[in-house]
């Protein structure tokens, strides 16, 4: 099956690189439940939904490298996308991704003799806010009851992870609220995205939804 996935996404997106995926399948392949995903992958019909598995990809890949037992799809298709598992405790991760809608930033030509280039402006607090906000919410009933985690993976280049820091805390101060519905057992929302922070070369986040016990505590290394 992972074979197959490969050849669908190599259909699919011109600039794929197959040796270097090949090495990222083969290590989700020693995986419990691996195929479901390759399954899906395999079976896929358009590059923007491919991207999405490939964000479960790699947080499969990122757990895995953080020292978790990770496994796919643990309840089935309509459950949560991992079950994480370290030092006896577990938790299960539902995966989601932020679309390219808009590009971002500008890049800075150091060409361009005009000063106010450097100060284009790009974004919507409120809107990106609202909109991460709204991602949260749609992603509780798949996680239910159970220990959690809300991993985030962005390629819209308009959004960044203050915004979704910010929808989390909006979360947490009005968790109580019965219309919000936020599962007792969630535990972080994590971000990650293509990006990388210049000034401490941070890549991945973790947010805290509620004040985490032990051991979890312990495990904010993204953060």
């Amino acid at each position: 099956m992972m074979e197959k996935a490969l050849q669908k996404a190599s259909e699919l997106d011109e600039h794929f690189n197959m040796p270097w995926f090949r090495k990222l399948f083969e290590r989700v392949q020693q995986m419990p439940g691996a195929n479901r995903l390759f399954l899906r992958i395999a079976s896929v019909s358009d590059k923007e939904q491919l991207n999405d598995y490939f964000a479960e990809v790699v947080y499969a890949l990122v757990f895995a490298g953080l020292g978790f037992q990770v496994e796919i799809e643990p309840f089935g298709r309509k459950g949560p996308d991992l079950k994480v598992s370290r030092d006896g405790h577990q938790v299960v991760v539902e995966i989601t991704r932020f679309r390219k809608i808009y590009p971002g930033p500008p890049e800075f030509d150091l060409s361009d003799e005009n000063e106010e280039s450097e100060l284009s402006d790009y974004g919507n607090l409120h809107r990106d806010v609202r909109k991460s906000f709204e991602k949260l919410l749609s992603k509780f009933s798949q996680v239910a009851d159970k220990q959690s985690i809300i991993a985030i993976w962005n390629d819209d280049g308009d959004l960044e992870e203050f915004e979704v820091e910010i929808a989390v805390i909006r979360l947490s101060t009005n968790a109580t609220r019965p219309i919000l519905g936020v599962p007792n057992g969630l535990l972080f929302v994590t971000y990650g995205s293509q990006w990388v922070r210049a000034g401490d070369h941070k890549q991945l986040y973790c947010f805290p939804v509620f004040s985490p016990e032990q051991p979890w505590a312990n495990y904010q290394i993204m953060g």
